[in-house]
């Protein structure tokens, strides 16, 4: 074959090749393959290398043993060796995440290997291309990594520790681990040392040395779950099985905390100013336990208030009464929000003033239930601070609001008076502050006048009928007292057996 057809042949098989993997690499761009980047380098270096020392070679005829021929070989060698490096970096050491690729290992890991590959084929080019003996230039790495080890001793120490956590993997990137003092995730791994982000968003780098001396807290292994404690007094006074039973419930409400494992509420310890209970729950989520803590605390305080539970404070103080403690004064206020509820209008004022002496005022946080739909009720709420939301669930439906109530409204006259079960849910939006009128509070009034059911029931029945007769567009008052007459009948009887008149 002619010199000149063989030279146009490699131009040719260069030319093909070239547009073979360009369009190669626009199909895995499509896709974003990591082998993307390996394919550009074989059409952009190492083709054509590959075509400068064939032309070197037959079109230039340099001679084999010739130095500017083997530099070009060595270039050709060195464009391989890259090639090689992208090629094992993109496959061997990658993984598929669903429809992305990231490490499969450390990139400590992966530079430990980019660098036995290059010290593999340097040595191959000196001994192959070159004609060199490496031993010489082994005897002189050698030398010269003595003396480096001297004086990069801290950094090599830094390094040596890195090798060390890396094939032990006592953490990943994304684990939130705690180091000595540090607290944070990890964001990065590399030859030196461990880049850590704390809560406050700031960077620490943890030196590779100081983890392989300090010890070390994965709080994200074995598995994401993660247990809280907390230790929390109360009162001497305050019942443990009660104390307990309102820590459950508050632990169970607050979002984030795992219904397995079960939450765990202890007596722990019997302390100088009160008993001290040990809770302990569940979180799969570490990122958030700042505020799962804050909602878990924040209910503590406004559960305790509402079942008359004591957080004493801390005091060497001590105070002896011999009477009993009275009561915070809420008389006035129980009285005016008795007397705006329709219901008890027709009682008199000393009546009144009886019925609010065995009334309970109830503080619930935002985001409390009050009251669930189809509980069994003989109570009910007059609103006296914060709003209320009453929602309704249907069945196989979500929940939808039907009403807002605010101060001075009222709820749950139905199960005051008859027993019925709860035909809603009410909801905190704020912090709410409520009264709550018992069975036994109107009992004893019934019981001296008993002629007073029928007048409360008259009122109720004539308050649903006025706002069905809204609902349903009735214009009718005569229609309308009649059918309340009617249904003020039945109500009465359904009082008067409630109550045991």
């Amino acid at each position: 074959m002619p010199l000149w057809q063989e030279i146009a042949t490699y131009v040719c098989g260069w030319f093909t090749l070239t547009v073979l993997t360009s369009l190669l690499a626009r199909s895995l761009d499509h896709r974003q393959h990591p082998l993307r980047s390996t394919v550009r380098m074989v059409r952009g270096l190492l083709l054509p290398a590959v075509l400068c020392y064939l032309l070197a070679l037959r079109a230039l005829a340099w001679e084999g043993d010739g130095t500017p021929l083997r530099i070009v070989e060595s270039l050709v060698w060195l464009a391989g060796l890259l090639v090689v490096l992208s090629l094992v970096t993109n496959t061997a050491l990658m993984r598929r995440e669903g429809n992305t690729f990231e490490a499969r290992y450390p990139k400590l890991l992966i530079d430990i290997l980019r660098l036995i590959l290059v010290l593999v084929g340097t040595t191959f080019v000196v001994a192959g291309v070159w004609d060199k003996d490496p031993g010489g230039m082994l005897t002189a790495l050698g030398v010269s990594s003595i003396v480096l080890g001297l004086a990069l001793q801290n950094t090599l120490d830094n390094v040596m520790a890195g090798i060390a956590v890396l094939f032990e993997r006592p953490f990943e990137i994304g684990d939130w681990i705690t180091i000595g003092a540090t607290t944070g995730e990890v964001v990065e791994m590399n030859w030196r040392s461990v880049r850590v982000r704390t809560r406050s968003r700031d960077l620490i780098v943890v030196p590779n040395s100081v983890i392989g001396k300090e010890t070390l807290i994965n709080l994200s292994r074995p598995t994401r779950v993660h247990g809280e404690n907390h230790v929390l007094g109360f009162s001497y006074d305050d019942a443990p099985n009660k104390v307990k039973r309102v820590l459950m419930s508050v632990v169970r409400s607050t979002r984030g905390v795992l219904p397995e494992p079960a939450p765990i509420v202890r007596t722990k310890s019997y302390a100088a100013y009160s008993i001290e209970y040990q809770v302990r729950f569940f979180i799969d989520e570490y990122a958030r336990v700042l505020e799962i803590n804050d909602e878990f605390m924040t209910r503590v305080w406004y559960a305790a208030k509402r079942n008359g539970l004591t957080i004493p404070f801390p005091t060497q103080t001590s105070y002896e009464f011999r009477q009993e403690m009275p009561k915070p004064a809420v008389k006035h206020r129980a009285v005016d929000a008795l007397a705006s509820v329709p219901v008890f209008v027709p009682l008199s004022q000393e009546e009144l003033d009886r019925m609010s002496g065995q009334c309970e005022r109830f503080e619930f946080g935002r985001g409390e239930r009050i009251v669930h739909q189809g509980d069994p009720g003989d109570a009910m709420y007059v609103v006296l601070e914060g709003t209320a939301i009453v929602t309704i669930r249907a069945d196989n439906e979500a929940e939808r609001e039907v009403a807002r109530l605010t101060r001075g409204e009222f709820f749950g006259e139905m199960a005051l008076l008859t027993g019925e079960p709860r035909s809603a849910n009410v909801t905190a939006v704020d912090d709410l502050s409520v009264l709550l009128i018992h069975k036994e509070a109107l009992h004893g009034i019934l019981a001296h006048r008993p002629a007073l059911a029928q007048e409360m029931a008259e009122i109720v029945e004539e308050r649903r009928q006025g706002l069905r007769a809204v609902r349903e567009q009735q214009g009718a008052p005569s229609e309308r007292r009649a059918a309340a007459q009617k249904g003020a009948g039945e109500l009465v009887l359904r009082i008067r057996r409630f109550f045991g008149l």
